[in-house]
């Protein structure tokens, strides 16, 4: 009369698999809260690097007079210099058929400046923390 626990979780899976396919295929839609399973339309991938420690000072030192994080920095140059490439290889192809076109800016681009709470409120939580703490 009454179901397993290995039952009960595997009646749950496949309801909850059927559901996920159902929404795939725009069906139903997805749970209030809950997003759907609809693949990014440029994924990314998370990816180790290692910089020496010479220059990690430098890159956060940059990265603070840039009002970002170290991390943020690292994919924003990542990505402008593989843009840059870009630009100059497509220049170098229409070079071939059109006269000569100004270089690429090397100047460095950024997104828009992150916000910083103030210190009085950085204050309060830290105080918060060690209450709760004690």
């Amino acid at each position: 009369m009454s179901e397993s626990m290995s039952e009960i979780l595997a009646r749950e899976a496949a309801e909850a698999e059927a559901r996920a396919e159902a929404e795939e295929r725009g069906e139903v839609e997805p749970a209030p809260g809950q997003r759907g399973r609809k693949p990014a339309k440029d994924p990314s991938q998370v990816y180790a690097v290692r910089i020496p420690v010479s220059k990690l000072r430098r890159l956060r030192e940059l990265a603070d007079e840039l009002d970002t994080t170290p991390s943020a920095l690292i994919r924003q140059l990542v990505i402008e210099r593989l843009d840059d490439s870009d630009v100059r290889s497509h220049e170098a192809a229409a070079a071939s058929s059109d006269p000569p076109r100004e270089s690429a800016s090397r100047e460095l681009k950024l997104g828009p400046r992150r916000r910083r709470a103030p210190a009085a409120l950085a204050t309060q939580h830290y105080e918060r923390q060690v209450r709760r703490r004690a």
